[in-house]
């Protein structure tokens, strides 16, 4: 056996799938496994043709400036390369090209390449497991700015109304409950609207007399206690510290 045929069945017996062309950039030959990553039955489909006239036609412009590359500097180059496959996916393969020489001449180019496919989409997976946790850590972070902003803003208004820390009956946790008619008329409250006023509101959206002095009542013997607070005002700045101010008229 020749040294040349004894190359080829060492290079066709390698799991690293190889390629070669000429200096015109026809395939010249490949081994099985080149065959097998690509998809092509045998080396008859590949060889005398480039890359513009088989199933990777699509990125023929980004392989050719590579080979020639290559063969004009005779530097060897490596790229993260997207090969169609025979299924109609892509295979991502890192292609190591480098010159082939005869007599001090660059006649062609030899490619390897390896399938890192597998590879790229677990580092996907694993980078996006990884982004969700930042984008968790990320809401948690917010979460406890919002709270804190909140709670300032809580306490900046309990010193306006004179309110001692141990005197604050309520927190940021959810302990007011309202009824739907106590939520009315605290929005209505912050219109500026009168107990009067609202008696005539919600007259006509119920259709039924409420009178004025079931809303003071209300207000007054309910709301006051509810909100820890002695005033109209002081009812309203702390309804809204607390988002308990509807931002539309309830149904």
């Amino acid at each position: 056996m020749d040294d040349f045929k004894q190359y080829l069945q060492i290079i066709n017996q390698s799991p690293t799938p190889t390629f070669w062309k000429n200096s015109e950039l026809y395939f010249i030959g490949c081994n099985k496994e080149f065959l097998t990553m690509v998809g092509v039955a045998d080396i008859d489909a590949l060889a005398r043709r480039k890359d513009i006239s088989l199933p990777w036609a699509s990125n023929w412009e980004a392989y050719q400036k590579d080979d020639m590359h290559v063969l004009q500097t005779g530097e060897p180059i490596s790229r993260l390369e997207e090969i169609p496959s025979s299924d109609g996916g892509v295979i991502l393969s890192e292609t190591t090209k480098h010159p082939i020489w005869e007599d001090g001449k660059i006649i062609g180019i030899v490619g390897f390449c390896k399938d890192v496919t597998l590879e790229k989409r677990l580092q996907e997976v694993e980078s996006e497991k990884q982004i969700e946790k930042i984008n968790s850590k990320l809401t948690d972070l917010l979460e406890k700015f919002v709270n804190d902003a909140h709670l300032c803003k809580l306490e900046i208004i309990n010193e306006r109304l004179g309110l001692r820390h141990n005197e604050i009956k309520t927190s940021l946790s959810g302990d007011i409950t309202l009824s739907k008619r106590e939520v009315e008329i605290i929005y209505y409250l912050s219109l500026y609207k009168s107990p009067k006023e609202i008696s005539k509101i919600l007259s006509l959206v119920h259709d039924k007399e409420i009178s004025v002095r079931s809303v003071q009542t209300i207000i007054s013997d309910k709301l006051y206690l509810k909100f820890d607070v002695h005033t109209t005002g002081q009812l309203i700045e702390r309804a809204a510290a607390l988002n308990l101010i509807p931002l539309r008229m309830p149904s």
